[in-house]
């Protein structure tokens, strides 16, 4: 990505040493954005972020600082509920940064990676790209104050699309599959974020009635694309609140068939954190679901603390490794341990092994490299409207063997 691309992106670069402040901030502006703030505090920093006139969207911040240090700057920019992307600079150890990055993710927060001092100018364009990338349609501003009157609204009136991101097999290049994904266009306030009415639904007891919404419209488009002759998989993230009530996999299975598919032809995706703990009406489901042919996938695996103990007790089918671990983990050493460790897991599992978040060449050689069957990120295709699946579709078979007819 050009210099002329990036140059509308705003930064912040928080650091105690005033040399660094001033070198960071003079390579930031060589790689093109033409806004660059400077703090050399963190309390600083809060300041100029709460003053929306600024409309900062990357903070690079230094960790070991006086009075605040990064990993506390982080803790009040979560609270802040802000949508802004961070980037982690630093000569503390890499197992140290790498814990700081996973804590802001926990705290919701856009992480795009972390350096290590001296600062690799071309990681560091690479991460501002991501953010360049990244960003959706209006992010920021009014689209972000979202009420749950208004997406209860939404979702009884049946405003909620679904898009489609592509799953290839890593040895073919071949389409197997897709993931189905909730999109919100309000009609005043634009695009809205699904980080932020996903959380919404499942704060205010919404997600099941959201989900169904999308599960109905993704198992129609599958079966009119079976029928053409695509004859791919359909994933779909189930949360806590759809593995509580014991009819689940009768309604699943009469959906199913109901639309001329098959059981084998829907992955339901579970998080760790989706599953509670000691439930057997959870454990009853999920494994009624698997002998009427349903795949069940283990999402974000890697995240969570208890995920061998879920993978020991569930007969999941595909185990889907975090992005997280996937991008940029040719770079470091415990991601890419990470990474290698639950694809062996996988196939020793006798399992499919899923890799997200595969954003670049990079990515793509090193999850080939380590024997991932199936991948899905930017680096395949962005999630797309259904109008635009086919035309997609259609291109990529040029360069790849499809099942397209």
């Amino acid at each position: 990505m050009t210099a002329e691309n990036l140059k509308n992106i705003s930064c912040l670069v928080v650091d105690d040493d005033s040399f660094m402040l001033k070198t960071l901030s003079i390579i930031i502006k060589q790689l093109g954005p033409e806004q660059v703030y400077q703090a050399d505090n963190a309390q600083d920093a809060l300041k100029l972020i709460a003053n929306r006139n600024n409309n900062i969207d990357v903070v690079i911040s230094d960790l070991n600082m006086p009075q605040m240090d990064g990993i506390q700057l982080l803790r009040h920019l979560g609270a802040l509920g802000v949508n802004l992307g961070v980037i982690l600079v630093s000569g503390e150890d890499p197992r140290l940064l790498e814990s700081v990055q996973n804590l802001g993710q926990q705290y919701k927060l856009r992480v795009l990676g972390s350096i290590s001092k001296p600062v690799n100018k071309d990681l560091l364009a690479k991460f501002l790209s991501d953010y360049k990338r990244d960003i959706a349609p209006s992010p920021q501003g009014p689209a972000t104050m979202v009420f749950a009157d208004e997406l209860q609204a939404a979702i009884m009136a049946d405003q909620l699309d679904v898009w489609f991101q592509p799953q290839v097999d890593v040895s073919t290049g071949q389409l197997v599959g897709v993931e189905a994904l909730a999109r919100w266009h309000h009609e005043e306030k634009g695009f809205i974020p699904p980080g932020i009415f996903i959380g919404i639904a499942e704060k205010y007891g919404m997600i099941q009635k959201l989900t169904d919404s999308i599960l109905k419209k993704a198992v129609k488009q599958i079966s009119d694309w079976n029928k053409m002759g695509f004859d791919i998989t359909l994933s779909v993230n189930f949360s806590s609140a759809g593995l509580c009530h014991l009819e689940m996999p009768e309604v699943l299975d009469s959906t199913i068939r109901n639309s001329a598919l098959r059981p084998d032809h829907l992955n339901i995706e579970v998080t760790e954190s989706a599953l509670p703990k000691d439930s057997s009406a959870t454990l009853d489901i999920l494994t009624r679901l698997r002998l009427k042919g349903f795949g069940l996938s283990i999402d974000d695996f890697g995240t969570g603390f208890s995920s061998l103990e879920q993978l020991k007790l569930i007969p999941f089918t595909e185990l889907k490794i975090d992005r997280s671990f996937v991008h940029n983990a040719a770079d470091n050493k415990a991601s890419q341990a990470i990474l290698e460790s639950s694809i062996s897991l996988a196939k020793r599992l006798n399992i499919h092994c899923v890799a997200e978040g595969v954003e670049d060449q990079a990515d793509w050689d090193l999850v080939a490299k380590l024997g991932c069957d199936i991948v899905q990120g930017y680096f395949i295709a962005k999630p797309m409207p259904a109008a635009d699946f086919i035309p997609w579709v259609r291109e990529y078979s040029k360069k790849h063997r499809t099942p397209a007819t």
